[in-house]
This record gives C-alpha cells, sequence and structure tokens, in this order.
C-alpha cells in the first residue's frame, strides 16, 4: 500500500515507528515526511486528520472513556468537551487522565481497549452515560458482563461497581439507544417499577411499563423515522387504547432537556388511571 493511503487508514496522522512496524523503510517514512506536516519529533499528519488521534498522539496517551466511545459506535449522550486520555505521564492540565490499561490497546490507532474504555467510564462519567456505555458495548458483542465485574473488585472501585449494577445484561430487556437508558435511570430513581421492553395486551412493545399500568415509548428516530413505522406505531398505540392502556411518548429531546415535565406527567397519569390487569 502507498505509505499516504496507509496514513490516510490511520486517520490521516501516526508516529514513524507505527510505520516502520508496518514494514515502510526509514527512506520511504522520510519521503512521506516531505509530503506531510510534522506536528512534533517522530509524528506525521496529514491535513484534516482525525483531530482526536492527534491530540492523542502528540500528549503521548491513547483515548479512553467518553473519549473512545465514538470510536467504537458506543452510546453516549455527548463526549465530554475535556478529553480522556490513558497515559502515565504527570503533563496531565488539559485532558482527564487515566492511570490503568488492564486490556491490550488498539494495535495501531491510539485508542485504549473497549474494555478499558468501558471500566474507565464505569468509574468517572455521569450514570446515565457510564451505564449506556457498559450496556451498549454488551449489547453489541464486544465483551462481558462478566469482564468487568471480575476486574471492578475492591474499595477503589465502589462507584464503578454502581454503575455496572445497572447495566442489563438480558439482550431481550435491554436499551435500544442512550435515551432509554437515561429515562430508566430516571424512572427508577422515582422508586417506580420499572419493566423494559414490555409486551403488551393487543399486540406491540413497549420500552417501559410503569408500576405494571402505564407503558412509555422513547420516539428516536432511527426506529420512528419512516412512513411504515409511522403507522405501524400508531396502530399499535390505537390497539393499545382499546385494550385499556395508554402510551405515553416522548422524543430524547425531553428525555435529555425536560424530565421534569416526564415525571410530572406519569405521575398525574398514575393518579387519574384505573389499574390494569397484569
Amino acid at each position: 500500500m502507498d505509505p499516504l493511503d496507509f496514513l490516510q487508514s490511520l486517520g490521516g496522522v501516526a508516529r514513524t515507528g507505527t510505520l516502520l512496524e508496518a514494514g515502510y523503510s526509514e527512506r520511504t517514512i522520510s519521503r512521506l515526511a516531505q509530503r506531510v506536516e510534522k506536528p512534533r519529533k517522530g509524528l506525521l499528519a496529514m491535513r484534516g486528520c482525525n483531530p482526536l488521534y492527534l491530540f492523542a498522539l502528540k500528549e503521548n496517551g491513547l483515548l479512553t472513556c467518553g473519549s473512545a466511545a465514538e470510536e467504537y459506535g458506543l452510546w453516549i449522550k455527548q463526549p465530554p468537551a475535556r478529553r480522556h486520555l490513558a497515559c502515565l505521564h504527570s503533563r496531565t492540565s488539559h485532558f482527564v487522565p487515566h492511570r490503568t490499561l488492564r486490556f491490550p490497546p488498539h494495535p495501531r490507532l491510539p485508542i485504549a481497549s473497549v474494555e478499558d474504555s468501558v471500566i474507565h467510564a464505569l468509574g468517572c462519567l455521569p450514570l446515565h452515560d457510564a451505564v449506556a456505555m457498559a450496556e451498549s458495548a454488551i449489547r453489541l458483542g464486544f465483551l462481558e458482563y462478566q469482564t468487568l465485574a471480575d476486574v471492578l473488585t475492591g474499595s477503589t472501585h465502589a462507584r464503578a461497581r454502581k454503575a455496572l449494577a445497572q447495566v442489563i445484561t438480558d439482550r431481550a430487556r435491554q436499551a435500544h439507544s442512550q435515551p432509554e437508558i437515561e429515562a430508566r435511570l430516571l424512572f427508577m430513581a422515582q422508586g417506580w417499577e420499572v419493566e423494559t421492553q414490555v409486551d403488551l395486551p393487543g399486540g406491540g412493545r413497549a420500552d417501559f411499563r410503569i408500576e405494571r399500568r402505564i407503558p412509555i415509548e422513547i420516539d428516536g428516530f432511527k426506529y420512528h423515522g419512516d412512513r411504515a413505522a409511522f403507522v405501524l406505531d400508531r396502530d399499535r398505540m390505537n390497539r393499545g387504547l382499546l385494550a385499556g392502556q395508554p402510551t405515553l411518548r416522548y422524543p430524547p429531546e425531553a428525555v435529555w432537556h425536560d424530565q421534569g415535565r416526564i415525571i410530572r406527567e406519569i405521575s398525574r397519569l398514575l393518579e387519574i388511571w384505573p389499574e390494569f390487569l397484569p
């Protein structure tokens, strides 16, 4: 492969050592260096290279925690504004450091393993994002729950274990998105009985059922963004009403920015709607 194409495959930035390990000669690398930028000694970067990779390599660290979520396709509400790196050095004034690596990182990209990224997230991020990263990693088959549980022992990991305890491992009951996880944690914090991925009388399934009475749907565009899904959802909603179960529906934006309204509306419906048969 042309060395420039190889550099492009690495996000447009790499250490010269990475190219040497890939089999490129020092002469070839020297010629490549004349065609690209050199942000620091031993580092080659194309214009428009991946800014996260460039930052990690310049800081001699690996992207991890919330900064690695999107690299692995894991759920997160929003990547942290302050980047998270796994590193051993002490120059950490402008990023969040994570000092421990337990699993081999990506072989060529400056990213910690998915296992370490999730472990760091469980002990670091807000609960909704920590649970979302872990549950999505398990759902996607990147790691096992027990792998995390085996690592997170001892008093230093109390916060991470608390977050891990909120992760659902049963695939049939797992969330399908970060907003669903944030909603689930919100409902549980009210002390309500929360069922997930519930089959409803009259057909269909709801993301949640509160107190065995009120179905809740979190309407993400990914799952409801075409005409067929729109028609199916309305048909299911009508059948639910005919079977005696109204469904409250909320977009992700409400889960993120208007949680008070959601709680008020569910609480009100619990007050005025009669109990249902299981």
